[in-house]
């Protein structure tokens, strides 16, 4: 199976330069505590943008002329099971200029598509939001389906300005929190569930860019429907070996792990 470049999954959803931080204070969630969830303010040390984030204005203009060449404007045949939230993932993803593929292989591992899904450590909904981050991007219903897409892709969509639009780092800090990424210099924290969880999007993601994926899919039989359904996220403390897409009895894809 071929697989797409890490490189093109970044480019695909660079966007915009990085927000400008001088004399901002940001907010950070950060999970690398005892309690689980902190919410605590950045400190001085990392409010001014480093040097090399100027870039080139061509540099800048190819990377958005790729964006309009790559970006889906669909979820490219694959479906939640519920046609109500595929329409808010794209609806989010587009208004915040996010690929909804990436969206729904995000959604696929913090719920496994379960609008009352909740986490050990409090992640609620879809997109597993942590209440603090909930209200930090306008939601006030955590398990209201549009709400809560909508503030996950407000978060994907934050995180890609200020790790200029590296998918890994925007993934890893969508996972542990932003302050655990800056902590470690800007690179992927060394916690194995968030390394596990940066590999598994990024497989998923790119299994559901290479165009061998549909051609590839497994029928499932409306028998086998339910099951598909009744999938759970698999804990990220487990290396999961497989991930693959399956051909529901409508003729739509839906991902599956194992």
């Amino acid at each position: 199976m071929r697989k797409l470049p890490l490189t093109c999954l970044t480019l695909a959803l660079c966007v915009t330069p990085v927000l400008a931080q001088t004399g901002a204070r940001y907010r950070y969630d950060n999970f690398d505590t005892k309690g689980g969830v902190r919410v605590e303010p950045a400190p001085d040390s990392i409010q001014a943008s480093p040097p090399e984030v100027a870039e080139p204005a061509t540099k800048r203009a190819a990377a958005v002329s790729e964006l309009a060449m790559t970006v889906s404007r669909s979820l490219d045949g694959f479906t939640t099971g519920d046609a109500k939230v595929d329409s808010f993932i794209v609806e989010s993803s587009r208004r915040n200029r996010l690929d909804p593929v990436l969206i729904y292989a995000q959604m696929h591992q913090e719920s496994s598509f379960k609008k009352r899904a909740v986490s050990n450590k409090g992640a609620r909904g879809l997109m597993q939001l942590i209440p603090p981050t909930a209200a930090r991007f306008g939601v006030s219903d955590i398990f209201d389906p549009r709400q809560n897409i909508e503030g996950g892709a407000r978060y994907m969509r934050f995180l890609l300005d200020m790790f200029r639009g590296d998918v890994r780092l925007a993934l890893a800090a969508y996972n542990a929190g932003e302050g655990a990424v800056l902590k470690y210099g800007r690179r992927v924290p060394p916690y194995r569930e968030t390394q596990e969880y940066v590999r598994r999007i990024t497989k998923r993601y790119q299994l559901m860019r290479d165009p061998q994926t549909a051609r590839a899919a497994r029928k499932v039989t409306p028998a086998e429907v339910a099951a598909v359904r009744a999938e759970q996220p698999l804990p990220l403390t487990v290396y999961e070996r497989s991930v693959f897409a399956a051909r529901l009895p409508d003729g739509r894809l839906r991902l599956v792990s194992q």
